[in-house]
């Protein structure tokens, strides 16, 4: 690639990002924001235009001079195909450039046939594909564990049982489309991000609790996120004791403790409503449950500073048992701790949001 080419490409996906984080702008606005000249900016605007990609909105009066035209990006020009690979369900659906997920679909699987899941999953893509109302980027999968982007593998996914599972062949070859693969926790603080739910001058963790137990930091001012597990931390068990985290701390170890206890649940749900009646047995094990996940997120804020902490999954599945755990935590502000704004699609919007994100940081369009 020429660098006249490379430069003209850059500067286009800055002007991407910059629609998405900002919503409408003036073309003189842009050109200030990003030090271009007037012309550089046409000149990326007017094929972006073209290709529907950005639109123009009504003509606004400035302070001095010619009227001015904003123009923001289009949504629902492009979409993306998201996957997320759970311990027992698989969730597809269709989002477009905001993050706004149109269509989701979910079914129960066996999680130990990767070769049948992974075969089902693409069939699922290609048909959201197929219904999708515009272009497609392509696909984001996404799943627990260690995964590795640049080869398209699931390295270990314990809960799963996986090792060196090739999960992007198969996909791309069900759909033809681009196919991106990653972990749930990168996948999800990339949302935020992408989606101008985190704010850009914070250093934001995200804390992912489920049927694993996962982190993801990004430092101020850096697109890089650094992923760990936080299963081997030590806390109060959900009956007594002290054990790691991934040991009692996980849905599955909170779930199996509600039917010790003599609670007929089958899912967080079943034990959030039991809690929500007022039950004794489901309201201890959740107030012991935002115990834990309180430890977690002291402990994390002490290791990395984070001025933002996005409580994720199942770990603050509402208000009540957030302000349940900003009760019990010490070390981070009430404020800091936040559950992420991504709603009741963020598997899809995280999934999908590895294409989206990829899309605006290339500057494809040029």
């Amino acid at each position: 690639m020429t660098q006249p080419r490379q430069a003209r490409q850059a500067n286009t996906a800055a002007v991407l990002q910059l629609l998405a984080r900002r919503g409408p702008v003036a073309r003189s606005d842009i050109a200030k924001a990003l030090a271009l000249n007037h012309g550089s900016v046409g000149r990326i605007i007017e094929p972006l235009l073209t290709a529907g990609i950005v639109r123009e909105l009504t003509e606004q009066p400035g302070r001095i001079g010619r009227p001015r035209v904003p123009v923001e990006l289009n949504p629902s020009s492009r979409h993306a195909v998201g996957v997320h690979l759970g311990l027992e369900r698989t969730t597809v659906g269709l989002t477009d450039l905001a993050g706004r997920c149109v269509e989701r679909y979910a079914e129960e699987r066996d999680p130990s046939d990767a070769a049948a899941t992974l075969r089902r999953a693409a069939e699922l893509a290609a048909t959201t594909a197929a219904s999708a109302p515009g272009p497609v980027l392509g696909v984001g999968v996404i799943t627990g564990g260690e995964v590795d982007r640049a080869a398209g593998r699931v390295v270990r996914h314990d809960a799963l049982g996986w090792t060196g599972v090739d999960v992007a062949t198969p996909l791309r070859a069900g759909t033809g489309l681009d196919v991106v693969v990653d972990s749930n926790v990168r996948a999800h603080l990339g949302a935020e991000l992408t989606f101008g739910a985190a704010p850009a001058e914070h250093s934001v963790l995200y804390l992912f609790v489920g049927n694993v137990a996962e982190m993801g930091f990004v430092a101020t001012a850096s697109d890089t996120i650094v992923q760990g597990t936080v299963g081997r931390i030590l806390v109060p068990g959900l009956t007594g004791g002290h054990a790691r985290f991934g040991e009692c701390g996980t849905d599955r170890a909170l779930l199996a403790a509600a039917r010790s206890a003599g609670l007929t649940v089958t899912s967080l749900p079943d034990l959030l409503r039991l809690a929500d009646d007022a039950d004794p047995a489901a309201t201890r094990l959740l107030e012991a449950r935002s115990t834990q996940v309180a430890l977690l997120a002291d402990t994390l804020h002490d290791l990395t500073g984070a001025g933002l902490i996005l409580l994720g999954g199942s770990g603050a599945p509402s208000d009540h048992w957030l302000d349940a755990v900003r009760d019990r935590a010490e070390a981070v502000p009430p404020e800091a701790l936040v559950r992420p704004r991504s709603g009741p699609d963020s598997l899809v919007m995280a999934a999908a949001g590895l294409v989206v994100r990829g899309f605006l940081a290339t500057g494809v369009a040029a």
